[in-house]
């Protein structure tokens, strides 16, 4: 559809106004070695470019920018990885490195890192964690009147919930309330065992405990919302409201408020490979100027998780993507490795 001439016009335009944030004209494009033709010829390209809907015309004596197309044609087409960004690499090693962190902190991190990098908003969604199993239940005692039940999936998430122990309750009561729990609910996914829980079949099988079941199954299902929190990152969320395309404040109120409820999670994509989503996209006005390119990791055969990052359509995809890709390389190898420790 367009030559191969064009083809670097478009590409040459989308980087230059990634970097500046301005409209692009013939005599900054004759600027690089790889286009040396006349202002004549590059005009007439451009203006062809934006015919065919891959440019736009900001005013009448100003240069072009890139249109939603001109980006979707560069993504698929036309972007490259930038060799630069290899250089930060070890600074996400150093991140990863740090087993003794935490798998819960390894991420915030590294997202950090990432939103420092950009200047953009990062989110990762982990694995759909009800969709997990459990691995086991215990309970460890604190002391003579608290202790703490742990839930291990399969997928290496560990949960914990304090329990007190009232004067009417005896430890080791506790302790075969959490046994029975184990052998009640072990290899289920904690979805189902959320089911499990609040039917009639849990009561019978714990009703010899009646004083002690209300405690530690609301104790259980606390921490079940817990998992389900966990599976969500966030950073920089402020870092959008620095980009000119986010200087209304009503879109900023509606932004925090999409964050803060996770709607964010249902506009990532899911799909292998990379995800772009443009403001066409999404129909949310908040991010009508606004890009999400997202990436996924897989763990295992049957779960995946996925690493985004939130930013203004001008984003720079050469960095963005190989920062993308090999963050979210190193996030899979990081529950696989808690995996096996678990």
């Amino acid at each position: 559809m367009i030559s191969s001439r064009q083809k670097l016009i478009l590409k040459a335009i989308i980087d230059m106004y990634s970097e500046k944030g301005e409209p692009v004209g013939s005599k900054a494009l004759m600027a690089l070695p790889y286009l040396n033709y006349s202002s004549a010829t590059l005009r007439y390209d451009m203006a062809v470019l934006e015919e065919l809907g891959f440019l736009e015309k900001m005013h009448t004596s100003s240069g072009r920018v890139p249109s939603e197309r001109g980006y979707r044609y560069y993504i698929e087409h036309l972007v490259t990885r930038d060799n630069d960004v290899t250089e930060v690499f070890p600074l996400i090693d150093e991140v990863f490195s740090k087993k003794a962190l935490g798998r819960e902190h390894t991420i915030k991190e590294a997202l950090k890192i990432l939103t420092d990098l950009t200047n953009y908003t990062a989110v990762a969604v982990g694995p759909d964690i009800l969709q997990s199993h459990i691995k086991r239940i215990e309970m460890v005692p604190l002391g003579l009147k608290d202790a703490v039940m742990l839930i291990v999936t399969d997928t290496g998430h560990v949960q914990h919930q304090q329990i007190h122990i009232s004067d009417d309750m005896r430890m080791d009561d506790i302790k075969e309330v959490i046994h029975t729990l184990d052998d009640l609910l072990k290899n289920r996914t904690l979805e189902d065992a959320l089911k499990v829980l609040k039917e009639e079949y849990a009561i019978s099988e714990l009703n010899q405990f009646m004083s002690y079941q209300s405690q530690i199954i609301d104790s259980f299902i606390e921490a079940f919302s817990k998992f389900a929190s966990d599976s969500f990152y966030l950073s920089g969320m402020t870092n959008a409201f620095e980009q000119p395309e986010f200087n209304d404040v009503s879109h900023m109120k509606r932004f925090i408020d999409m964050m803060d409820r996770r709607e964010i999670v249902k506009l990532i994509g899911t799909d292998e490979g990379i995800s772009v989503r443009f403001g066409s996209d999404m129909e949310i006005k908040p991010l009508n100027q606004m890009t999400i390119i997202s990436i996924p990791y897989q763990i295992d055969s049957e779960q995946k998780g996925t690493i985004a990052l939130v930013g203004p359509s001008r984003m720079s995809y050469q960095k963005v993507i190989p920062l993308l890709e090999y963050i979210a390389a190193n996030l899979a190898k990081l529950y696989k490795d808690n995996n096996k420790e678990t």
